[in-house]
């Protein structure tokens, strides 16, 4: 049997009042530091910002190192081809062998504000209870929750109840290209771990937090069909030979039906038969056929406008989105009416659903294309070429893990959080998945929905930063927990 001095160690949960209050008293200093990240414009995307990049990079190893972390910068870029991308942070910190090894996610980069909002982008302020500033909801205050949280079991002279394990880069905002190449030499980083947490993405309602369980996977292909190098007069030649714009139009039109439907066979037989499970966890969800409409500018929705069927369709079953086509050619004059165009490309997404894979669906698509083409008989020549693939992922709301998430929103919340599946698709979401196949995932956004991320008026409220704190604070404590119960 266990002594009292043992019990209070391994139960961190009876010291939560504690360092909730904790927290309290050191508001004003979680604010600076937030205040001196905004400071600091980490746009990985323009090369002018690359200096302040690796700034907030070294804040951040900096920061890990004071919390006791082993910190290892590795390399973002690709060996094989002459790139200058930001280096990524792999993180550890073991504090007992019987505790869990949970792994943490954040991003430093943000996409460049407007020209008309900068410098001013880059100074914190604060109206009306929230903090406004680019990268500010995106990530840099989810991921200082993260800082901020650990320092409080540090000042509470309390050791952290989980092992923790961080990576931090710097390319969120172009698919984590950094992380993809830096990754392949750490893949033994993931050997021990056991949960990953990701405070990334935005809640669907700014008063009650959520828990994402699934994103739908991406797909980007371009098709492109071309015919001579010369500017062509539709008026001398018109009918003398097949036009690239008319066929494309006709191969991408024959991968839908009318319905917007996907029509490519093999693709669909890869689709889960949806569950009784899947079922009962699709009922939970909230879906405002009302908002949808405001948010998107649409008078009328497909599938009737019925929640249970619109959820099911923009979630859990794949989708084409024609996003393009686009003239190539540089003879071609685009004023003159009379001129066709010879180089045409075509620009489509396909969302991909469990069981679907990237590679397996250039595969379908690339053989439909091109039984589609040979049946067509243009003389024409076409291209066809996936630009960007990432794995669909979905999680179990019913593990012990979501559990544990679930447990600490209701304590520092008072309610029971939303369960949500996402018809988007989140890159470092497809990448963890893919790469910690036996690790239990979940996403835990302490963002709200009207932060407005990627805009001039991005902010976070003053409630979901300090809370925020509190929220890691109790998901490490039941965490904890999980080392004493049976895993599910």
């Amino acid at each position: 049997m266990m002594d009292s001095g043992e019990i209070e160690r391994k139960s961190p949960k009876t010291k939560i009042s504690d360092l909730f209050k904790l927290v309290d008293k050191n508001t004003d200093s979680f604010i600076d530091k937030l205040k001196e990240a905004v400071s600091i414009p980490s746009v990985a995307k323009d090369p002018k910002y690359r200096a302040d990049v690796v700034k907030m990079l070294k804040l951040c190893e900096e920061k890990l190192k004071r919390l006791g972390f082993l910190v290892t910068v590795v390399d973002g870029n690709d060996k094989s081809r002459n790139t200058d991308l930001p280096p990524v942070i792999f993180a550890e910190l073991r504090v007992n062998e019987e505790y869990k090894t949970i792994c943490v996610y954040g991003n430093i980069d943000f996409l460049a504000p407007e020209p008309d909002v900068q410098p001013s982008a880059f100074t914190m302020t604060e109206k009306e209870g929230r903090f406004y500033g680019s990268g500010v909801s995106d990530n840099k205050a989810p991921l200082l929750c993260w800082f901020n949280a650990l320092k409080m079991f540090k000042l509470a002279k309390m050791d952290i109840p989980v092992n923790v394990k961080f990576i931090i880069e710097a390319t969120s905002e172009s698919y984590s290209v950094s992380l993809l190449n830096a990754i392949e030499s750490k893949r033994d980083f993931f050997g021990d771990v056991e949960f990953i947490c990701l405070t990334i993405d935005r809640r669907i309602d700014d008063d009650v937090p959520c828990l994402k369980y699934g994103y739908r996977g991406l797909c980007h292909f371009l098709f492109n069909v071309s015919c001579g190098e010369k500017k062509v007069h539709g008026g001398t030649y018109g009918g003398a030979f097949n036009q690239p714009l008319m066929d494309t139009v006709h191969i991408v039109s024959s991968l839908i039906n009318k319905h917007g439907k996907c029509v490519v066979p093999e693709f669909l037989k890869d689709v889960k038969t949806f569950t009784e499970e899947d079922d009962k966890w699709c009922k939970k969800e909230v879906c405002d056929v009302e908002a949808i409409k405001r948010e998107t500018g649409l008078t009328s929705l497909s599938h009737k406008g019925i929640k249970s069927r619109l959820i099911t369709h923009k979630t859990r079953l794949p989708s084409i989105s024609v996003n393009s086509f686009s003239i190539k050619s540089e003879s071609a004059d685009r004023e003159n009416i009379a001129s066709i165009p010879n180089k045409i490309e075509a620009s489509f997404a396909v969302r991909l659903v469990p069981n679907q894979k990237a590679s397996r669906a250039l595969s379908q698509f690339g053989r439909y294309i091109e039984n589609l083409w040979s049946r067509y008989q243009s003389a024409n020549d076409c291209q066809f070429e996936m630009t960007i693939g990432l794995d669909p992922w979905q999680g179990n709301p019913s593990s012990n893990h979501y559990k544990a998430a679930e447990a600490a929103i209701k304590s520092v919340y008072n309610v029971t959080p939303k369960y949500v599946t996402e018809g988007n698709t989140i890159p470092i979401v497809s990448i963890l998945g893919e790469k910690c196949p036996g690790s239990n995932m979940v996403v835990m956004p302490i963002s709200g929905k009207n932060d407005n991320h990627h805009t001039k008026c991005e902010s976070i409220s003053r409630n979901n930063y300090i809370k925020g704190v509190k929220l890691l604070i109790a998901y490490m404590c039941e965490v904890h927990e999980l080392t004493f119960v049976a895993s599910m």
